[in-house]
């Protein structure tokens, strides 16, 4: 980020729901309970949301069903792909249970298969794929692989992207930090804003402030590894334009850098009209 980048103050968007301390002292004495013993052992990074917190005990397809009985349609619950308690998620994930539940040393017929699924879904040009346990992870390894074939370490995100909580990965977070970029080859851009500026000027507004940040990091003897971004840019609230990536990816491929799709958010099938958010 360079001075002037950016005008808005940073705002914490998990914060701005939180359950704050002063508010618990209006909650029903069960549910005072349930927060302080999730206090005493759970680390206080966890952020409960809702003046009144919600307290689910089930769910179906669409909707999630609290301790009292009310019902709530769920637009919030994170990245499910298919509702919830799908009957066909639920008895595959039954009968792999009941069968096997090992690892990638062995040598299984389900695994060979799914990986074989998983990269038919992507086209010709991607052709093996490498098993994590969280998005995290992913992009963890995702960034590994940029520098080692880059050389490079210079990291470019958008203002308020979450790639995860490793060390590394928190560190190109800055939804985690208040906005703030914490890592010198760190730069961020503003997402393309699709709401204030429209047609080809969206992909061509984001793409210039890719070249500035670019710039900017060689001017201090930084190369670039990687511009990574969730296609949808989920946490920047939601920039949907498919177009809006085109000539960032080219400024990107021109500094000799990668382009890193966080498919955490519009992978499979999410969005709705591709089953990846890159092939949008």
């Amino acid at each position: 980020m360079t001075a002037g980048e950016f005008t808005a103050a940073p705002v914490d968007v998990v914060r701005l729901n939180a359950l704050e301390p002063a508010n618990v002292a209006a909650l029903d004495a069960d549910t005072q309970r349930l927060v302080e013993r999730r206090r005493a052992v759970m680390g206080p990074a966890y952020h409960l949301v809702y003046r009144e917190p919600l307290r689910p005990v089930r769910a179906l397809g669409t909707k999630i069903v609290d301790v009292h009985g009310d019902e709530y349609l769920d637009a919030y619950n994170n990245v499910a792909s298919v509702g919830h308690n799908h009957p066909r998620v639920v008895e595959a994930v039954t009968r792999q249970l009941q069968l096997l539940n090992t690892n990638t040393r062995y040598l299984c017929d389900d695994i060979v298969e799914y990986a074989e699924n998983l990269v038919a879904t992507h086209g010709p040009h991607l052709t093996n794929v490498m098993f994590t346990c969280t998005g995290s992870g992913s992009n963890d390894l995702a960034m590994r692989m940029a520098r080692h074939l880059t050389g490079a370490t210079g990291v470019i995100v958008s203002r308020y992207a979450y790639h995860g909580c490793t060390r590394d990965v928190a560190g190109w977070s800055p939804s985690s930090a208040g906005g703030k970029a914490q890592r010198p080859e760190v730069r961020m851009v503003p997402p393309p804003d699709t709401f204030r500026t429209t047609g080809d000027s969206v992909s061509e507004v984001f793409a210039g402030h890719v070249a500035r940040q670019i710039a900017d990091l060689e001017r201090r003897g930084i190369r670039l590894a990687a511009l990574i971004v969730d296609p949808l840019f989920s946490s920047d609230g939601l920039y949907c334009n498919p177009d809006s990536l085109a000539d960032a990816v080219a400024v990107v491929h021109r500094a000799g850098g990668l382009v890193i799709s966080d498919e955490v958010q519009p992978g499979f099938g999410r969005t709705g009209d591709a089953m990846w958010g890159h092939q949008r």
